[in-house]
């Protein structure tokens, strides 16, 4: 292997190999040079040093007396440390382990919540009934260099508050002193410091403060270390392509430049990275899902190929979008633009008229968009057209038309087997040209997104059958059914909101959660059903394996239609495009193989990663443009019911805040954990899940971006003397206690619905540095990023 570079997941197949070679060593474990005899394969020293660190990270493997012992070989064990109000330690192992006490010369730099591997000591002096001793070996988890915050000034010196309230980080600060402690900055950890104290470190980049525009996202990406800047090499690598395809690129490919094919964007997107066409047939309907060919442009090992997979994903954020590939391929080469050819992979569906796959064909093709649609475009001409309409559209207008009547076949299709269909209301903020919030915008899912979302699913199902019959190595996307325990809960949930989750919760139906949504559709707590039953899902992820998912009652299902904003699809093209017969398709699949496991779960990583850092930033972005809203009354529903108080979702703002328990001081009021209810326990006011309160904001905190409120009407609380049993609630803000915020954004969308209208959302968004603009989370990210 390369001492450069490892082709994507290869890395894991190293680190697997290595496992199992420490695994037959046993207790006697091997010594570092002699790890690589006996691997098979061209591994670099390098290469290996980076797996052993990751396989230490995660506690499955350990340096002792300078040889390497897999962990599951020893008596070692993987625990939390915790310190006690007594200021004594102990590793909680959790269920059915066994703790350790742990002295404070033991814990090795190690501090209360920290992760760390122990080994047990003096298990044979040990007297009857006390828990034995442990001794941490290491902290797990790959170790920050930097770290994101702001600086407070302790004494004479700094010290750093990180952007993260969790974190257990707070080093003293050296540099910098002539910044104001709003400002943010980025800090490397020079020193890690010994027996739970801080460390040091010292400033490396000066971000700003979060008031200036753009701050927050450079926060953000730090924060996540999302990397925004291409190395010299890629952006080589990308000046290296060609403006426009070149001709000799069109052989071997079907020419539909004829063909009537258009995309569908939000109004200002710029990249357009998938296409359709619709076409009436004697036996019902031929549709045509046209991706632009990035595989064509990517080899796979190239330096833009490796820089893809390192990312991951696109990441999109209200006033930027970071892309995963260079601009010259999202917004030039790979962009389906109107009147110019373009390279693509085309899936070819035949239906019936019920809207039944009946054939699937695939292509490498290349096509040329009629015309450049838009959402609002394709909305009013199918729902309000007017005179002169088709004398300007002409055949598109015709094409739009039986597309639509394609769309509801389908989505009735769907429905029928059982598909959960979520219409979650969702907003997004809407910045001045300065880049400063000014408003939320509530989101749209017009027939125009519902198109390009069915269309997408189905070219996605079409695909995954594909890999699927060609019994060869394929890239999935799966959701798994619900856990037990969740739609247990979820039924204790909606009981008392007088519905009822039916059939057997051990072999879960999708159609049984679709039946609970159909029934509150259209009624005011249809949104807050349809948060609870989405949170009661497991999350989507990648697998080398079809397992199906189960939101979309799909038996196979992958990600086809995106390549340009996810490394999945791009695996997935260059799959396809080996069953074709366009290189040696059976090395190519045993070479896959192997790799595929490392490429899915490192996928999974980076769309989390992504998620978290876009959903935060909305959170931080909403609660900033209340901060000067203190005092103003809201409208808004109780979305979760919890003893220390109640969160509630503003009306028209979808954020949430947190009613604490004491300031419900007309009342004693008791939690009914069963019921999810707050009830007084004189007045008898209940407070449940669903209902509307009308409530003032009381408080901002910008430093854990959590909005503090109170019910209208409640007295004040009386003045807190001691810590009794009313005043037990953790007082701090939201953010801080929960982690509770936008919370339908915390857990994926994985519906399917997303491409059409989060696409357009994020269409109007300005690119920014690095400059990709359109995307999406979930769909464009087209056919499915987040929600699928």
């Amino acid at each position: 292997m390369s001492d450069r570079h490892p082709l994507p997941g290869q890395e894991a197949v190293l680190r697997a190999a290595l496992a199992e070679r420490l695994a037959r060593a046993g207790t006697d474990g091997v010594a570092a040079g002699d790890l690589v005899a006996g691997l098979g394969g061209d591994w670099s020293e390098r290469a290996v040093r980076r797996a052993l660190d990751a396989l230490a990270a995660d506690g499955e493997a350990a340096v002792w007396n300078r040889r390497w012992l897999a962990v599951s070989a020893t008596d070692w064990v993987v625990g939390v440390v915790e310190r006690g109000a007594d200021g004594k330690s102990w590793l909680r192992t959790g269920p059915g382990g066994q703790d350790l006490r742990l002295r404070q010369a033991d814990l090795k730099g190690a501090r209360s919540g920290d992760r760390v591997l122990a080994r047990p000591v003096g298990a044979r002096r040990r007297r009857a009934g006390r828990p034995p001793r442990g001794v941490v070996v290491r902290r797990l988890g790959r170790r920050r260099r930097t770290v994101v915050g702001t600086r407070v000034t302790d004494g004479d010196r700094r010290r750093l508050v990180p952007f993260d309230p969790q974190s257990r980080l707070d080093p003293w600060v050296e540099g910098g002193d002539e910044l104001d402690e709003e400002c943010y900055v980025v800090v490397e950890l020079a020193a890690e410091g010994g027996r739970q104290g801080p460390g040091r470190a010292r400033v490396i980049e000066v971000l700003g403060p979060a008031s200036e525009p753009g701050v927050d996202v450079e926060v953000l990406l730090r924060e996540h270390e999302i990397p925004d800047e291409f190395p010299p090499a890629v952006l080589v690598a990308a000046a290296e392509l060609p403006d426009e395809p070149r001709r000799v690129d069109f052989g071997g490919r079907r020419d539909l430049r004829n063909q009537v094919i258009v995309t569908i964007d939000g109004e200002t997107s710029r990249d357009f990275d998938d296409a359709i066409s619709v076409e009436k047939t004697e036996r019902g309907w031929r549709l045509g899902v046209h991706i632009a060919d990035v595989a064509h442009y990517v080899p796979e090992g190239s330096e833009l190929d490796l820089e893809a997979y390192r990312r991951g994903t696109s990441v999109y954020f209200p006033d930027r979008a970071v892309p995963m590939l260079p601009e010259v391929l999202s917004n030039g080469l790979c962009s389906l633009r109107p009147d110019v050819p373009r390279l693509t992979l085309s899936a070819f569906l035949s239906l019936d008229e019920r809207g039944k796959v009946t054939r699937s064909r695939f292509t490498e093709s290349v096509i040329q968009s009629h015309r450049r649609l838009t959402y609002g475009e394709v909305t009013r001409l199918l729902e309000r057209p007017a005179e002169g309409d088709a004398a300007e559209y002409g055949e598109v207008l015709a094409m739009l038309r039986l597309a639509e009547r394609l769309m509801r076949r389908l989505l009735e299709r769907r429905m029928a087997r059982g598909s959960i269909d979520f219409d979650l209301p969702e907003g997004d903020v809407i910045l001045d040209t300065e880049g400063f919030t000014v408003g939320v915008r509530p989101g749209e899912r017009t027939v125009a997104h519902r198109i390009i979302e069915e269309f997408m699913i189905a070219a996605n199902e079409a695909v995954a059958r594909r890999l699927g019959a060609a019994d060869g190595p394929g890239l999935y996307r799966v959701h798994e059914p619900p856990a037990e325990e969740s739609l247990e809960e979820l039924r204790l949930i909606l009981a008392p909101l007088g519905l009822e989750l039916r059939g057997d919760l051990a072999d879960p139906q999708p159609s049984a959660l679709q039946a609970v949504l159909r029934r509150v559709e259209g009624r005011p707590e249809e949104p807050f059903v349809a948060s609870l039953v989405l949170r009661a899902m497991q999350r989507a992820v990648y697998l080398p394996e079809s397992r199906g998912h189960y939101a979309l009652a799909s038996r196979h299902y992958t990600h086809f239609t995106s390549p340009i904003r996810r490394y999945p699809d791009l695996v997935v093209h260059r799959r396809l495009k080996a069953l074709l017969g366009r290189g040696d398709e059976a090395d190519a699949a045993e070479a896959l193989a192997a790799r595929l496991p490392g490429i899915a779960a490192h996928a999974s990583r980076t769309e989390r990663r992504a998620e978290k850092a876009e959903r935060q930033l909305l959170q931080w972005k909403l609660v900033r443009f209340l901060a000067d809203r203190v005092g103003e009354r809201f409208e808004g529903r109780i979305t979760g019911v919890q003893p220390f108080g109640l969160f509630v979702q503003l009306a028209g703002y979808y954020v949430d805040g947190l009613v604490l328990v004491r300031s419900l001081a007309d009342d004693y009021y008791v939690y009914d954990e069963a019921a999810h209810t707050l009830t007084g326990s004189q007045g008898g006011r209940v407070f449940r899940l669903a209902d509307e309160v009308e409530v003032e904001l009381t408080g901002v905190s910008l430093r854990h971006r959590g909005l503090d409120l109170k019910i209208v009407g409640m007295p004040e609380p009386p003045p807190r003397e001691g810590r009794g049993r009313r005043s037990r609630p953790d007082d701090r803000p939201a953010a801080e206690r929960t982690g509770r915020g936008r919370g339908r954004r915390g857990r994926e969308r994985d519906t399917e619905r997303g491409r059409g209208r989060d696409k357009e959302r994020h269409g109007r968004r300005s690119g920014g540095r690095g400059g990709e603009r359109g995307g999406g989370r979930g769909g464009s990210r087209k056919g499915g990023g987040r929600s699928r």
